[in-house]
């Protein structure tokens, strides 16, 4: 197994070389990809990874795209030279053997104790707490950023996973990724892509200002709509949130588990498997074909219907929709689009993964002839509350009452934002889940009506008309919804008075 000089003496002991001979037995697999497999091990009360990129195609292949790890060895090794906050790297072994496979790999030592930064996000945000020490860490952030620009690197995957916390500082971390050049458009909008969650406007400004000084500040960012589009590309498909499902004459997709839990969603805290569904879809379907769900809606054009199932040992409460073709012209239409519950599946996800509430979905079953889905069933985790059509708004707070309205508008022009446009924007289509430490939270639960285009800008004003079915909904009521949807907006002139 030769290996290049090392940068560290540690890996000239025999007892280190022992452990690298033996993989398996002294290191941990923490994770594994078809390209790259990491390693953790201790050596000496010290924490090391190991990154071993096994080889793959042909030689003249392997020349072309060079050696992986020697290639992330030389990139952690112009962060050191930029003192920047980053792993140590060690040594690089090229033709390494693990597990009989040939390949390369690099060491270096582990950032310990320490804590990815997009986890502490997301237990903030779980915990409805802000985040600690958010201003210490948001000027850290900001210097590495700067600090990685003047050094002439940038980073292709610049994500909030990315990023350490130890001892209250923060260390850039795979470093595979850095490149020279400096911070190109899309690293920082990859970056603005993964804070969105968190970031607020003023704080994607004030990051763009110090690394573009006086440049204006994209109003779209279009690595976000690409890799949204590329995240429900994969909701259709075997992989790490999702799975492939077939039970008889139906065959589907199933949520596993989400890249990023949410407090408005039990379900996306869930990690599903198949066994959960291959015991729980026939039970379900027999309630469907017996008619023992709860109707919530029947009518020509499909069934919406709620009742509970178990997945593992957790009881989940359900609404499941059941679409049915009212006009002929349907059967027709869906040739190339796809059935509407798949539809409904594809767009809910597109919401998801942009961090916007709505009814978390389960499972998509469908029963298909010649390629064609003859019936399609979709299943989501039921919201428990009140429509904002149904919602008695003066039980609520004066505070919680104005935090709804805003909050209501607020979520239609965050879709706008992003390319979303709600065609059927009525107060039916949100329910209002009452949050013990946010308040009332609205939460999306029809998306048939969501369109990537925009027609005209009717969805405020779809929302307010249906507003008028609520006995307690009143002027000032529109108003903070108004502001919520255009909170820079300037009021309208006050009316002439008559001559």
């Amino acid at each position: 197994m030769p290996s290049k000089p090392a940068t560290n003496s540690v890996v000239a002991e025999a007892q280190f070389q022992k452990i690298i001979a033996d993989l398996p037995r002294h290191a941990a697999l923490v994770k594994q990809r078809p390209y790259r497999q990491v390693w953790r091990f201790e050596y000496q009360q010290r924490g090391y990874y190991l990154k071993f990129y096994p080889r793959h195609g042909s030689f003249w292949k392997r020349l072309v795209r060079g050696n992986p790890a020697s290639r992330e060895f030389q990139r952690l090794q112009w962060l050191q030279k930029a003192e920047l906050p980053a792993p140590r790297a060690l040594a690089t072994l090229v033709g390494m053997q693990l597990d009989g496979q040939k390949g390369d790999a690099v060491i270096l030592e582990a950032i310990e104790p320490a804590q990815s930064l997009a986890d502490l996000v997301n237990q903030a945000l779980l915990n409805a707490q802000p985040l600690a020490r958010r201003r210490e860490l948001a000027i850290q952030f900001g210097l590495i950023l700067q600090q990685l620009n003047l050094a002439g690197l940038g980073h292709h995957d610049l994500h909030l996973g990315n990023f350490l916390l130890k001892d209250q500082r923060l260390y850039l971390i795979d470093a595979y990724a850095v490149h020279r050049g400096g911070l190109s458009r899309a690293d920082l909008q990859l970056l603005a892509h993964s804070a969105a969650c968190i970031a607020s406007r003023t704080d994607l400004l004030r990051f763009w200002w110090l690394l573009r000084p006086g440049a204006k500040l994209p109003r779209r960012n279009s690595r976000r709509q690409t890799l949204c589009r590329k995240f429900v590309s994969k909701t259709t498909q075997d992989n790490t949130y999702f799975g492939q499902f077939v039970s008889g004459q139906w065959s589907g997709y199933f949520f596993r588990k989400s890249p990023v839990p949410h407090r408005w969603s039990a379900a996306s805290q869930m990690d599903i498997s198949a066994l959960n569904w291959q015991s729980t879809w026939p039970i379900l379907w027999q309630q469907i074909e017996r008619d023992e769900l709860t109707i919530i809606k029947r009518t020509a054009s499909g069934d919406v219907l709620s009742g509970e199932i178990t997945l593992g040992q957790k009881q989940l409460a359900i609404v499941l929709k059941r679409p049915r073709r009212k006009y002929w012209h349907r059967y027709i239409n869906e040739i190339g689009r796809g059935s509407r519950a798949m539809r409904a599946w594809k767009k809910s996800w597109a919401l998801a993964i942009r961090h916007l509430p709505t009814a978390w979905p389960l499972l998509i079953m469908q029963r298909r002839r010649f390629g064609y889905a003859i019936e399609s069933i979709i299943v989501y985790e039921k919201i428990a509350g009140s429509t904002l059509a149904q919602i008695n708004l003066d039980e609520l707070s004066e505070i919680d009452r104005q935090n709804l309205m805003r909050r209501s508008g607020a979520l239609l022009r965050k879709m706008e934002h992003d390319g979303l446009f709600h065609w059927d924007a009525k107060a039916y289509n949100f329910m209002v889940q009452i949050d013990p430490q946010l308040g009332p939270q609205p939460i999306l639960i029809d998306v048939d009506g969501i369109r990537g285009f925009q027609y005209t800008r009717f969805a405020l004003h779809r929302l307010l008309k249906s507003m008028r079915d609520n006995p307690t909904f009143t002027p000032a009521d529109s108003k903070y919804l108004c502001l919520g949807y255009a909170p820079w907006a300037r009021p309208a002139p006050a009316p002439a008075p008559p001559d």
